[in-house]
């Protein structure tokens, strides 16, 4: 095996590393957010590496008997973006603490 023969495998090797790493942080957030009080959903880009408070939908107009009935729901749902990850904390320095902490992220 010639040494150009290695290197090639081993840029491979990394970039089947780094698909992999991209594919476990996105099945993390595929469940619920439960913010505590007074905490707010930051939303993390990945590509663009910046931080930004998320977006969440709108919630649909409640009909009288609807809520009489009780059929009304408050759960706020956020609209995902491709390559985002999705952090409840305080303040920005607090994001940046967590993906520093949880995800090896320096920003």
């Amino acid at each position: 095996m010639r040494l150009s023969d290695f290197q090639k495998i081993q840029e491979r090797d990394k970039i089947e590393i780094t698909k992999q790493q991209q594919a476990e942080i996105q099945k993390v957030f595929d469940t619920r957010v439960l913010p505590k009080k007074n905490h707010t959903l930051f939303e993390y880009n990945l590509i663009d590496k910046t931080i930004e408070v998320a977006v969440f939908d709108t919630l649909p107009e409640i009909k009288w008997e609807d809520a009489v009935k009780g059929l009304i729901s408050t759960n706020r749902k956020i609209t995902r973006k491709d390559n985002c990850i999705y952090i409840p904390a305080l303040n920005k320095v607090n994001v940046v603490k967590i993906l520093a902490r949880d995800f090896k992220i320096n920003i």
